[in-house]
Parts: structure tokens; sequence; C-alpha cells
């Protein structure tokens, strides 16, 4: 897959392949020394582990940010896997919030676009709880909202628990998940692992207390 894509904010290069163009963005993602660094370097960041890739750029040209999609089996795939904004764009996005006109346009056009391309049954996207030990945070409630309100009503936030989306064990492997399904697939046919709220923050302390022996 080879795709550009016009949207409000720019251009969505929609991609597949390993190429040395997206190599010299991830080069420009890496020149910021943060918490996150290590998740676009070239061992944990492959364009082989994702149905797509995406990266949007300004009408000048200039990467503003990137996501995947990830499949988790036939029926389901994660949007905004390895989602990153670049530190430039990032105040400017976060200053017009995710209410903005032509942001609510082009992440619909790019939606779109996608439930054409692939006929996966459930769509989800998910963030983790960081340190917080609210069931669920206020801010999780402004995006599922956001995305309720600007999307589909269709996307529904799952608040049963926290959701199983890497496979491991620690608590920043299960995260708040909002969700879209068509046809008659449900959640429950998904079947993740879920953590409970109360179990979720248990094992907060336990991997707190853990890390303070080191």
């Amino acid at each position: 897959m080879d795709k550009t894509i016009d949207i409000a904010l720019g251009t969505a290069w929609v991609f597949d392949y390993d190429n040395p163009q997206f190599e010299k963005i991830r080069e420009l993602c890496l020149l910021e020394d943060n918490w996150l660094r290590n998740n676009y370097t070239k061992q944990n960041l492959k364009i082989s582990d994702h149905k797509f890739y995406i990266v949007i750029f300004d009408h000048s040209g200039n990467p503003m940010g990137m996501a995947g999609g990830k499949e988790y089996n036939p029926e389901v795939m994660r949007y905004l896997n390895r989602w990153y904004m670049f530190p430039n764009k990032r105040v400017n996005f976060l200053k017009a919030t995710l209410m903005s006109k032509d942001i609510i346009s082009s992440f619909s056009d790019i939606f779109k676009f996608i439930h054409k391309t692939f006929d996966h049954k459930l769509f989800f996207i998910s963030m983790q709880q960081r340190q917080n030990k609210a069931r669920q945070q206020l801010w999780w409630k402004v995006v599922t909202k956001t995305i309720n309100t600007t999307q589909s009503s269709k996307w529904k936030n799952y608040d049963k628990g926290l959701v199983q989306v890497a496979d491991c064990e620690e608590t920043s492997c299960y995260q708040n998940v909002v969700y879209y399904t068509r046809g008659n697939y449900k959640f429950e046919d998904w079947n993740p692992k879920v953590m409970s709220y109360d179990e979720h923050a248990l094992r907060m302390d336990y991997e707190a207390r853990l890390q303070r022996r080191l």
C-alpha cells in the first residue's frame, strides 16, 4: 500500500512497507530525547508489525505526527499504534484542542479510508493509566467523549477494567480502551484479558516497591 490522502491539516501518507523516506522521518523523531523515545527505534517500531502506518504532513510538507494500525486478529485492529506527534507541532495541536475543525475533519477522512480498506470488525484506541490510580481519569473521559461526538456515536468507552493490549503482565500493558464495532461483532467476541481497576492499582504499588529496591 502506498497512498496519499488530502486532508484539512495537509496530507496523510498511508503505507505498509519499510522504506528510506520513513527512515528519514524516524531520524527526526529520535532527535527528541524523552521517556517514550525507545518506542520509535528500529527495534521497537517496525512497519512490518502493522497493517498500515500513517504520517501526517502539514501544507508545507513537514511531518506533524505518525501512527499505525496493528492487527490483533483478523477481526480486531488497534488505531494509533506507536502514535507520535512532532514537538514543533505539539503545542499548536494542544492549543487547537481535539475539537479543532481541521483536526476533526482530517481524522474523519483518515478513518473513512481505513474502514473502506480493511474489513476488521472491531477497531480500538487505547492509552495507559500512567501513574494515576483513578478508575478512569478525566482526560481519558474527554478523549472518549471527543471521539464519540466527532467521529461516530458507535464508539464506546470500555469501563469494566483495563484491557491487555501487549503480551506482558506489567501495568503499562493494560490500558484504557475506546472501541468501534461493525456488523454483529461485540466486544465480548474479542475476549481480551481484562484487569480490574482495583487490581491495577495494587499492581502499580507492587511495581513501585520493586523499582525502589533496585
